[in-house]
């Protein structure tokens, strides 16, 4: 009768904790990632087959730059299996940064953009379509 009892009461207890650890609040988010914004603009526009300089504007939430991160772009034709470039963007100031491509065939190209610094990682997929 013992052993029932001390059984009973260790499901009790196990019960108990384990529906404690699943109600935690979930943890809150810094430098939210969907408060970062990347704007994309080329020299020369619209982009065309050959050299093209890439300018990525990186701002937060509220539309002020973000400053002295580091920004990696891959860039990659799908339809052109190894066909594609990568590189890390200079900083510009102001939250802009620029690389400069060689996009050796026209059509629908895809830019990862990935924007690094502390505790913010982000990453973006862009649809990049060259003329």
């Amino acid at each position: 009768m013992r052993i029932k009892k001390v059984m009973i009461f260790s499901l009790m207890a196990l019960a108990l904790i384990l529906s404690a650890c699943g109600s935690a609040p979930a943890p809150a988010e810094t430098t939210s990632t969907s408060q970062v914004s990347i704007k994309l603009e080329t020299i020369p526009a619209p982009a065309v087959k050959g050299d093209v300089e890439l300018v990525f504007s990186v701002t937060d939430g509220n539309d002020a730059p973000i400053e002295g991160v580091k920004v990696d772009v891959e860039a990659e034709h799908p339809a052109m299996a190894g066909m594609g470039m990568s590189g890390q963007a200079t900083d510009l100031g102001g939250g802009k940064y620029s690389i400069k491509a060689n996009f050796s065939d026209s059509g629908d190209w895809k830019l990862t953009v990935y924007v690094r610094k502390g505790e913010l990682d982000y990453k973006e997929e862009l649809d990049f379509p060259v003329q």
